[in-house]
C-alpha cells in the first residue's frame, strides 16, 4: 500500500460524515436565515441599537445579561445587521466558522503529524455534524446567548484537545489562547465558568506539556486578564459598571432568579432535556471508558467533563429554556466525532479488514443518524419558511410575520405598531412601553423613555410565584415587592421629568398578570397609571399592542 493510499485511506471516515448529510444540513442551514427575530435577539438589538445611540448601557436599559452579548449586536448593527436576514447570515457563518475550526482540531489523536487535507476534512465533518444539532433549534433559540458564548467555548475545547506544543513559546500562546476564549464566555453567562474550571484542572494535570505547572498557571492567568479586555472594554465605555454590578450583585439573586425557576426534577422530567441530558451522559460515559482504557489520551478527559459542566450549566440556571442547551448538544456532537475519528486513526490502516469495516461502519452509522435528525429540524418542516421567505419582498410582507405569531409574541402587529410611531412622533421621540418587547423601539428607531423595558421590574408576580421548590421565603418576598416599588418610583419620577410622546401597552405579554396589559398596569403600578390617564389618551391599536399617545399631540 502507497503512502498515497494510506492518506487516501484517512479521509474517507470524515468524508463520509461530511458528504452524506451534507445536502440536509446545508437546505436547512439556509432556511433559517430566512426567519424573524424572535423576542430575546429582539431585546438585544434594541440594547445595543441604543447604545450606540448615546444610551448608557445598564444605566439608562436595564437588562439583567452580561456585556458580551450586548457587544456582539453592537457589532452585528454595524455590520448591517439591522436588517433580519443579514443578522441571521452573520450568526450562521461566525458559527460555522467555530464548528469547522474545532473540527480541524479533532484529528492527531494518536499522532503528532497530521495533513493539511486531513484537518479539512474533519473541519468538514463537524461543520456538517454541529450544524445539523443547530438546525434542530427554533429560529426563537437560534442566535442566542448559549449559542453566542459557544462562538469562543468551542474552539478553546478544540484547542485543549490538541496535543501539547513541543516548544515551551507555542505552549505558551496555546494556553493564553484556551483561557482568553473561555474566559470570554463567563461575560455572556457566568455559569460558563464551569467549562473554565474544567479546562484549567485538565491543562494542569497534562503530563505532556513543555511547560512546569507554575508556567502554565501564569500562562492560563494572562489568557483569562487577556479573555476579559473586550468585554469590559465594552462595559467601561458605552455601559455604568456600577449599575451592571447592582443588577448582577443585587437584582438577579434577590429577583429575577425567581422568576420562572425550576428546579433540576423539573427541568430534567421534561422530554426534550430528558432525551439531550442522556444522550449527552451517554456519550461522557463512552469518552471516560475509552480514556481509562487508554484508547483515548488523558488530555481528552475535557471533552466529557465540559460535557458534564455543559449539563450543570443548565442546572444552575434553574430556568431549562431550550436555548440553555446549546453548549451541551454541540459537545454532545463533538464527542461522537472524536470517538468516531479515533476509530479510525487506530484502525483504518490495519490490515485486518473487520477493523477497516468497523470504522465505515461507525462512520456510515453517524452521518445517517445526522440526516435523519434533518426530519426533526423545525426549519425543515415548517415549509412556509422557504416559500414566505426566499426573496427580500416576501420577508417584507406582514403576513409573513403573521405565520410567526404565538399566544404571546406578535411581529406583524409590532411591525404595524412600530410604522404607526415612526410616522406619528419626530426622531426624538421616547416610548414607554410596558410589556416584554423592545423590539418594537428598535424597529420605529425611538428609545425608551426609561430604563424599564420589562414588565417583570414594575410587576412582582412572576418573581413572588418562584416555582416549585423555589419559591420566595417571606424576607425574601418583601425583598422583590420592594425592589418592584423602587422600580415604578423611578420610573414615574423620570415620566414627569420627560414625559414620553407615547406609551405602548401590550396585551398578553409574558410575566404579566392580566392579559389586558392597561388592566395589568392598573394592578401593579397604579399611581402611574393614574399619571398616564391624566395625560395621554388611547391613539390607535394594532391587534395586541395599544398606542396611547400625549394629550397634546392629539390635539
Amino acid at each position: 500500500m502507497t503512502r498515497r493510499d494510506l492518506k487516501a485511506h484517512d479521509l474517507v471516515a470524515p468524508l463520509i460524515i461530511a458528504l452524506v448529510p451534507l445536502f440536509w444540513v446545508v437546505d436547512a442551514t439556509a432556511r433559517s436565515s430566512l426567519t424573524t427575530l424572535g423576542r430575546d435577539q429582539g431585546i438585544f438589538q434594541y440594547v445595543a441599537w441604543a447604545v450606540g445611540n448615546g444610551e448608557v448601557d445598564y444605566r439608562d436599559v436595564r437588562d439583567v445579561n452580561g456585556p458580551l452579548i450586548h457587544l456582539v449586536h453592537f457589532v452585528m448593527l454595524r455590520l448591517g445587521g439591522s436588517d433580519e436576514h443579514r443578522f441571521h447570515v452573520m450568526d450562521l457563518w461566525m458559527t460555522g466558522v467555530t464548528f469547522a475550526f474545532t473540527g480541524a482540531c479533532i484529528p492527531g489523536i494518536l499522532r503528532r503529524n497530521v495533513s493539511a487535507a486531513l484537518r479539512a476534512a474533519w473541519a468538514a465533518a463537524a461543520w456538517v455534524v454541529l450544524s445539523a444539532q443547530y438546525q434542530l433549534y427554533t429560529y426563537w433559540n437560534q442566535a442566542q446567548r448559549e449559542s453566542f458564548c459557544d462562538w469562543f467555548l468551542l474552539p478553546s475545547l478544540g484547542l485543549s484537545i490538541l496535543h501539547a506544543a513541543k516548544t515551551k513559546r507555542l505552549e505558551a500562546l496555546r494556553l493564553v489562547a484556551i483561557a482568553a476564549l473561555s474566559t470570554v464566555t463567563w461575560f455572556g453567562k457566568p455559569t460558563f465558568v464551569l467549562f473554565t474550571m474544567v479546562q484549567v484542572c485538565v491543562l494542569l494535570f497534562d503530563r505532556q506539556s513543555a511547560l512546569c505547572v507554575r508556567t502554565r498557571a501564569l500562562m492560563l492567568l494572562v489568557g483569562g486578564a487577556l479573555g476579559s479586555v473586550v468585554p469590559l472594554a465594552y462595559l467601561l465605555r458605552y455601559g455604568n459598571a456600577g449599575a451592571f454590578l447592582r443588577i448582577s450583585l443585587v437584582d438577579v439573586p434577590n429577583v429575577y432568579r425567581f422568576i420562572w425557576a425550576k428546579s433540576a426534577r423539573e427541568i430534567l422530567g421534561e422530554s426534550g432535556p430528558l432525551q439531550t441530558t442522556t444522550a449527552g451522559l451517554a456519550c461522557a460515559a463512552l469518552l471516560f471508558a475509552l480514556i481509562v482504557m487508554r484508547e483515548l489520551p488523558s488530555r481528552f478527559f475535557v471533552l466529557p467533563l465540559a460535557i458534564l459542566a455543559g449539563i450543570g450549566n443548565v442546572l444552575a440556571q434553574h430556568k431549562g429554556f431550550d436555548y440553555h442547551f446549546h453548549p451541551l448538544t454541540a459537545l454532545t456532537a463533538l464527542g461522537w466525532l472524536v470517538i468516531v475519528a479515533m476509530l479510525s486513526e487506530r484502525f483504518v490502516h490495519a490490515s485486518a479488514k473487520l477493523h477497516r469495516y468497523v470504522v465505515l461502519g461507525a462512520a456510515a452509522a453517524l452521518a445517517f443518524e445526522v440526516a435523519s435528525s434533518m426530519q426533526a429540524s423545525p426549519q425543515m418542516r415548517n415549509v412556509w419558511i422557504l416559500a414566505g421567505g426566499e426573496t427580500a419582498k416576501n420577508r417584507a410582507d406582514p403576513e409573513y410575520f403573521a405565520t410567526f405569531r404565538t399566544n404571546d409574541f406578535f411581529p406583524r402587529e409590532m411591525r404595524q405598531a412600530a410604522r404607526y410611531l415612526a410616522e406619528q412622533t419626530p426622531f426624538s421621540a421616547r416610548i414607554q412601553i410596558y410589556g416584554m418587547d423592545p423590539y418594537l423601539l428598535f424597529l420605529a428607531r425611538r428609545k425608551s423613555a426609561t430604563p424599564y423595558i420589562y414588565a417583570y421590574d414594575l410587576n412582582a408576580d412572576a418573581a413572588l410565584d418562584g416555582g416549585w421548590q423555589n419559591e420566595p421565603t417571606a424576607e425574601q418576598a418583601m425583598v422583590i415587592k420592594l425592589a418592584r416599588d423602587d422600580h415604578e418610583n423611578d420610573m414615574l419620577a423620570r415620566l414627569e421629568a420627560r414625559p414620553p410622546a407615547a406609551f405602548v401597552f401590550i396585551d398578553a405579554s409574558p410575566l404579566i398578570t392580566y392579559p389586558d396589559a392597561m388592566e395589568d398596569f392598573w394592578y401593579c403600578c397604579a399611581k402611574t397609571a393614574e399619571w398616564v390617564l391624566a395625560n395621554y389618551q388611547l391613539a390607535q391599536s394594532f391587534g395586541e399592542f395599544h398606542i396611547w399617545m400625549k394629550n397634546e399631540l392629539l390635539r
